[in-house]
């Protein structure tokens, strides 16, 4: 399988391609600084065979982004595309956490979503977001999580709406895309800690909504999305899921 990651240079994203590239999948990443994924020796095998394809550039520039899908579809048409680009927000204590630019995961999904739209390649796509973005999610969260996205994440939230909006205007009946080649996924509050579900099968939850949503690992979220969306696609294809411990 041929697969294009944005966003995947640390994180989730990092996690994501670490087994896709252990399963022997192609990836091709979208990077602004390569030499930081060079320099990893567990990525220098990957590198050396040609599995793993790094390319130079920034998903707010557009002909950054064709380029990178220009190199992704080289060697055939790209099956996949991981998109999970966060950014790191700064903290005020006026505004909470912060992101600059503020639009950076809308205006960036905007911008691959246009360059995928002007092929003829039609791959699948999953989009890593938040929970507690719309009023029926965000009722569920524990109190605690409530005022901190409410004060503390008002602004990457806000962002995070207007990218599941661009996938959700490509996915309608008006769209593009298929919907059943679109999976959302909206992690709790996200972690450092390490993979659980690597020795316990029931290590995290997942559903379209969950109750007492607190946390997850960025490791256990990487191996939600590429042991089980990506091996199970049609269970999971065409809708948004919160995963949670």
């Amino acid at each position: 399988m041929r697969v294009l990651l944005l966003g995947a240079s640390q994180n989730i994203g990092y996690f994501v391609a670490q087994r896709l590239l252990a399963k022997g999948h192609t990836c091709t990443f979208l990077l602004r600084r390569p030499d930081a994924m060079q320099s990893d020796p567990s990525m220098s095998e990957y590198i050396q065979s040609g599995s793993a394809k790094l390319v130079r550039g920034d998903a707010l520039v557009r002909e950054d982004v064709q380029k990178v899908w220009d190199v992704a579809n080289s060697d055939g048409p790209v099956d996949l595309i991981f998109f999970g680009i966060g950014g790191y927000p700064s903290f005020s204590l006026t505004k909470g956490f912060v992101l600059n630019p503020a639009d950076l995961t809308t205006r960036s999904m905007s911008i691959l979503l246009s360059v995928v739209q002007a092929s003829s390649v039609r791959p699948k796509l999953i989009t890593v977001s938040s929970n507690g973005l719309d009023p029926r999610t965000h009722s569920l969260l524990p109190w605690l999580l409530k005022i901190f996205y409410e004060w503390g994440l008002r602004q990457p939230h806000e962002d995070k709406i207007g990218l599941e909006n661009n996938v959700k205007q490509a996915t309608s009946s008006e769209g593009w895309l298929d919907p059943k080649n679109s999976v959302i996924v909206r992690p709790s509050l996200l972690t450092s800690g390490k993979c659980l579900a690597d020795t316990k099968s029931d290590a995290y939850r997942t559903g379209e909504e969950l109750r007492s949503a607190w946390t997850v690992s960025r490791a256990d979220v990487g191996h939600f999305i590429a042991e089980k969306v990506v091996e199970e696609w049609d269970r999971w294809a065409g809708k948004a899921w919160v995963v949670s411990y």
